[in-house]
């Protein structure tokens, strides 16, 4: 009876352990799905698609129903490629397709008549993918404005300045760049109010709500997805902002860097008044450095990525 109760117990643990694990790594993929139809508008059911990662190569395939749907879920975050091949129909291939976390892309298929040894190729636009499978209000601020904006603090919080009803409060660089404060208004909520996450993981100090765990490096984020309404109850917890960091991951191509950030007194002006008055320049002296690398390990199964910033 001990052994039988205590194996259930275990059982129930290991279950429940297993879906906060399952709700938390719906925040860091995504899905695409679409329908395959011939140039009449019919449905083609029991078409394959192929679903390929561009940086890591890795495949996903998947078929279609008798009403010509598929989809394709848990997919991690990147740029894909959508390719079909049917007997009958010129080989499709659709490039340019950047799914964010917990992103939904539809991509739909229009197959024309014709050998398969024939081939159609779409690139999508650049620009940011428009939600049409739910109401959430959100933003992904991506890789290259995470990267390339002048983040004078080097806090990826500053990031939700961009979005509409994130007031920008705090325009001290320093302290922004040395401080782990959660305190960001959005939508009118309390700054501590937002729930912070990285790579779905919770990201706050479960005392206060009002620090981080870890201050996340810009040069080791992907994307930054900012919730600020109407979102699924998954992301709950906090009435404020739900705020997911995405970090990098390796590639089939090795990648990296080494960086240093100076602030010193000597590249800067003394204020008019200081002048006016002979008073020295005030001292700063802050360096910030690091580096990254990811690449594979086994190409096209097994990829690796880190870094250190100081």
């Amino acid at each position: 009876m001990f052994t039988t109760t205590l194996f259930v117990r275990v059982r129930l643990c290991v279950g429940l352990l297993l879906l906060g694990l399952t709700v938390h790594a719906q925040t860091i993929v995504g899905r695409i799905a679409g329908t395959v139809t011939d140039s009449s508008g019919a449905a083609i059911p029991g078409v394959s698609v192929k679903i390929t990662n561009e940086a890591t190569g890795q495949p996903r395939t998947a078929m279609t129903d008798t009403n010509g749907f598929y989809v394709a879920t848990n997919l991690p975050v990147g740029n894909y490629s959508v390719v079909i091949e049917h007997q009958g129909f010129k080989k499709t291939t659709k490039t340019g397709y950047n799914l964010g976390a917990d992103g939904r892309l539809t991509v739909d298929f229009a197959l024309e008549p014709g050998a398969v040894t024939e081939s159609v190729e779409v690139v999508a636009s650049a620009g940011e993918a428009v939600n049409s499978t739910s109401g959430e209000v959100a933003r992904v601020v991506d890789q290259a404005q995470v990267q390339e904006l002048a983040l004078n603090g080097r806090n990826y919080l500053q990031l939700t300045t961009l979005i509409p009803g994130a007031p920008l409060l705090e325009d001290n660089a320093l302290s922004l760049t040395t401080s782990l404060s959660t305190s960001q208004p959005i939508n009118g909520n309390r700054g501590n109010a937002n729930n912070l996450t990285v790579d779905g993981g919770f990201n706050l100090d479960s005392g206060s709500n009002g620090s981080q765990i870890n201050n996340v490096g810009i040069d080791f984020i992907r994307e930054v997805n900012i919730k600020t309404s109407n979102f699924s109850a998954e992301y709950g917890r906090n009435s404020g902002a739900s705020i997911n960091v995405v970090t990098r991951s390796g590639e089939n191509k090795y990648h990296g860097g080494a960086f240093e950030n100076v602030r010193n007194d000597k590249f800067d002006a003394n204020e008019t008044f200081n002048v006016s008055r002979n008073v020295a320049r005030p001292s700063l002296r802050f360096n910030n450095f690091g580096f990254s690398f990811g690449g594979p390990i086994i190409k096209d199964k097994f990829f690796a990525f880190g870094g250190v910033e100081w």
